[in-house]
């Protein structure tokens, strides 16, 4: 049998695996248990092998595989096929709070009767997910939304529903809600202070504050992380983001050069000390870190879409548009790279190009009125 180490240092054969299913291998890219034996072996042979067996096949309970398949693309279809696995009662909760938290980039007015649904589930894990999503989600909402939760006889989803709650939509709840809110707070907040001993249990604390306005806690908080271990560099990245918020672009340009420092190679420093150039209207010394942080992390798409619109905006429409059109072959469905290329190949007259960009876009996002308007713009449609 195969060993799997765990731990770093503790090697085991595994007697346990699920139903091979080579197939998925093929079509996927997940692993199976045949070809982690028959290594010499590819997955195509094993599917084939399975089917020779089992001629007629049954269908299997894990349905789930297509559909997170899908959504780590950000495929067309995708949103569908989460909610219908989020919906799928006869998936296990934690499958169901999976789907639940990949609808988190799809929070629309389509995806909101799944959220809200899943905020009463029985499974705590799957009211979590749903609590997880709507942070970024505007105050009212949030503020519509969670309350209910504040009660919840889950503590991680009390804590969570509270911290999601903090800031803005905590100055608009009602008075008989007030008192929920601070005990399940006061709980995030001791769990963060057990931790204090880590970066992290400082950071967290630090966001904390950050939302709630209290300036120079956030400050202390995130120096503390710093001062724990000056290598961890969201602490230093969300002290830069903080001086940004309170209009100190100065002291957000020392923190982040003070990560560079350490760690040259830093992609998320290069990329906001890029944006901080910019906001100091430095653009030639921004288009160079934006140009490094996406040069650093070629996989990070908005690194590109951003270097791209500088590139853009210095009037080097053509290197724009090739910086958009390799970040589009690592992820052909980022929206925003589409959309920022339909444009540009818009503006440079390249109208079927443009096109075609518009209507793959169209493909992720069939009910948006401007991509519908886009398209007709191109000559796309009626």
């Amino acid at each position: 049998m195969p060993t799997t180490t765990y731990m770093v240092v503790d090697p085991r054969h595994d007697h346990g695996f699920r139903v091979p299913r080579p197939d998925r291998t093929v079509s996927l890219g997940t692993p199976n248990a045949c070809n982690q034996c028959h290594t010499d072996k590819k997955p195509e042979w094993a599917a084939a092998a399975i089917k020779s067996w089992y001629p007629h096949p049954k269908p299997g309970y894990q349905t789930f595989a297509e559909a997170f398949a899908l959504a780590g693309r950000g495929a067309p279809g995708a949103l569908q096929a989460l909610v219908a696995v989020a919906a799928d009662r006869e998936l296990s909760g934690f499958v169901r709070a999976g789907a639940i938290r990949r609808l988190g980039p799809y929070l629309s007015p389509a995806t909101l009767p799944t959220i809200r649904t899943a905020l009463g589930d029985a499974d705590s894990q799957v009211r979590a997910a749903a609590v997880g999503v709507l942070p970024g989600a505007d105050a009212g909402l949030r503020g519509q939304l969670l309350p209910g939760l504040l009660g919840d006889p889950v503590r991680q989803v009390r804590m969570d529903a509270a911290r999601a709650l903090a800031g803005e939509p905590e100055s608009r709840l009602p008075p008989q809600e007030r008192a929920r809110f601070s005990s399940a707070l006061d709980e995030y907040v001791a769990a963060e202070r057990f931790n204090v001993d880590r970066p992290e249990g400082r950071a967290s604390l630090g966001n904390l504050h950050a939302v709630q306005g209290r300036f120079d806690e956030a400050v202390a908080a995130f120096r503390g992380a710093l001062a724990l271990d000056p290598s961890f560099e969201q602490a230093a990245l969300n002290l830069a983001d903080l001086y940004r918020s309170r209009g100190l672009e100065g002291e957000a340009d020392r923190t982040l050069r003070e990560v560079l420092k350490r760690n040259p190679r830093s992609a998320p420093a290069r990329f906001a000390l890029g944006l901080s150039l910019t906001r100091q209207s430095r653009a030639a010394e921004a288009l160079k870190e934006l140009a490094e942080a996406a040069k650093l992390a070629p996989e990070n798409t908005r690194f590109a879409y951003v270097h791209a619109v500088a590139l853009n905006d210095a009037g080097r429409g053509g290197e724009a548009r090739r910086e958009l059109e390799g970040a589009l072959k690592r992820q052909p469905y980022d929206r925003e790279v589409l959309l920022a290329l339909a444009l540009f190949e818009r503006d440079a007259g390249s109208r079927a190009r443009a096109l075609g960009h518009a209507q793959r876009l169209a493909e992720l996002e069939p009910e948006s009125p401007q991509v519908k308007q886009l398209v007709r713009e191109l000559g796309g449609g009626p």
